[in-house]
């Protein structure tokens, strides 16, 4: 089977964005605790902003080979 580029990037970025999913999900439960620190609370929605974004590269790439 060939190489295909747009599948690549797109599995890449899919994961990218369940990394960071996961980062965020681990603050957002160490804030809950009272473990994690403010400035990493205040990163959280920079960190769904870059999920968001891969999920649509993403789906991007998946369209393109096609």
């Amino acid at each position: 089977m060939a190489f295909n580029s747009n599948t690549y990037q797109a599995n890449k970025s899919a994961k990218s964005a369940r990394e960071w999913i996961a980062k965020a999900k681990d603050v957002k439960v160490r804030a809950a605790e009272g473990n994690a620190y403010a400035w990493e609370i205040d990163r959280i929605p920079t960190m769904v902003y870059y999920a968001r974004a891969d999920m649509h590269r993403a789906l991007f790439f998946r369209t393109c080979g096609k």
